[in-house]
């Protein structure tokens, strides 16, 4: 997959795209999207807002000075 956190699954017929990833041993799930952008951007929103130290793929983090 080509962005971060997002990993692609098939059921029902159908495809899907499911955000969840693992840090510093705690295991995060944001559960479903329809299109991998959407499912990028959620992630992306959450490493932000939670201020994990991890890359994102469409949004810059703010520094800390």
């Amino acid at each position: 997959m080509k962005y971060i956190g997002v990993s692609r699954k098939r059921g029902q017929g159908r495809y899907y795209f499911i955000v969840e990833f693992t840090h510093k041993r705690k295991r995060y799930s944001m559960g479903y999207y329809k299109d991998p952008k959407e499912a990028a951007k959620a992630y992306d929103l959450f490493v932000i807002k939670n201020e994990l130290d991890r890359k994102t793929n469409f949004f810059k983090k703010k520094l800390a000075y």
